[in-house]
C-alpha cells in the first residue's frame, strides 16, 4: 500500500474546514502529538452543516493509517481523501454527538499514534 508523505508547514496542529455553505464550526482542546501516543478529547460547537477536520504536520512525515475508530451515533463521519474527515449530524438533529479519529505515523521525532475523541455539539 503507498504510503502519503505530507509536508507544509505546520507542526501537528489541527486544521478546521468549513463547507461552502458556511458551516460553523469551532474545535477547542489541546495540541496533540503522534510519537508521544495522545489520546486528548476535542470539543467541537458547530450547525446543522457540519464540520471538517483536515490533518496535516510540517517536515517529513509518512501517514500509516487514519481511520474513523468510532462512529457517531447520530450523524455520519465521511473521510474525504486521505487526510480530512467530515462529520454530517442526522437531519433535524440538535445535541451532544461524539465520535473518534485515530491517526498513526511517523516523523523526525519517532513514531505512534494519537487517539482523538471529539465530543460534539450541534447547535
Amino acid at each position: 500500500m503507498e504510503v502519503a508523505r505530507i509536508r507544509c508547514s505546520i507542526f501537528m496542529t489541527l486544521l478546521v474546514c468549513c463547507s461552502p455553505a458556511a458551516a460553523e464550526c469551532v474545535v477547542n482542546g489541546p495540541k496533540w502529538y503522534l510519537n508521544t501516543n495522545d489520546r486528548v478529547t476535542l470539543h467541537a460547537t458547530m450547525n446543522a452543516q457540519g464540520c471538517g477536520h483536515t490533518y496535516q504536520v510540517a517536515g517529513t512525515w509518512r501517514m500509516d493509517k487514519i481511520v474513523a475508530l468510532k462512529p457517531p451515533a447520530n450523524g455520519i463521519l465521511r473521510q474525504i481523501g486521505e487526510v480530512t474527515f467530515y462529520y454530517i449530524p442526522r437531519a433535524g438533529f440538535s445535541g451532544s454527538d461524539n465520535y473518534v479519529i485515530y491517526i498513526c505515523g511517523k516523523d523526525t521525532w519517532g513514531s505512534g499514534c494519537a487517539r482523538l475523541n471529539y465530543e460534539v455539539v450541534v447547535q
